[in-house]
């Protein structure tokens, strides 16, 4: 149903057999400039750049929040995340998220 939003211009044509050439002309860049805008509004949400899940988490910064023997939690958008962290981690230290293993986030110092 919603592409049918994308044909408007095509459905608007009929107004030049039924109204004379003035008035549909008038309607009719009407319609084309609202589908235009709609258009605009459709390619501009399509290119926004992915914020959720595991696509969006990618290259995200987060804190180390506790670390211990072989326990290293990050604090990342308001969670605390597990970590798999191959270094040596500081509590407070900054660092960025490169990747998810099951339920923990890989992550390495922030360059």
């Amino acid at each position: 149903m919603c592409h049918l939003l994308l044909f408007l211009p095509v459905f608007a044509l009929p107004l030049f057999l039924f109204l004379p050439l003035e008035q549909a002309s008038v309607l009719y860049a009407g319609i084309w400039l609202l589908s235009v805008a709609f258009y605009w509004l459709i390619w501009r949400t399509m290119r926004r750049p992915i914020t959720t899940g595991i696509e969006g988490m990618m290259g995200g910064i987060g804190t180390v929040f506790q670390c211990g023997e072989g326990m290293t939690k990050v604090f990342y958008r308001g969670e605390i995340w597990d970590a798999v962290f191959k270094e040596a981690a500081f509590s407070g230290e900054r660092v960025e998220i490169v990747g998810l293993d099951r339920m923990k986030i890989i992550v390495r110092r922030k360059q």
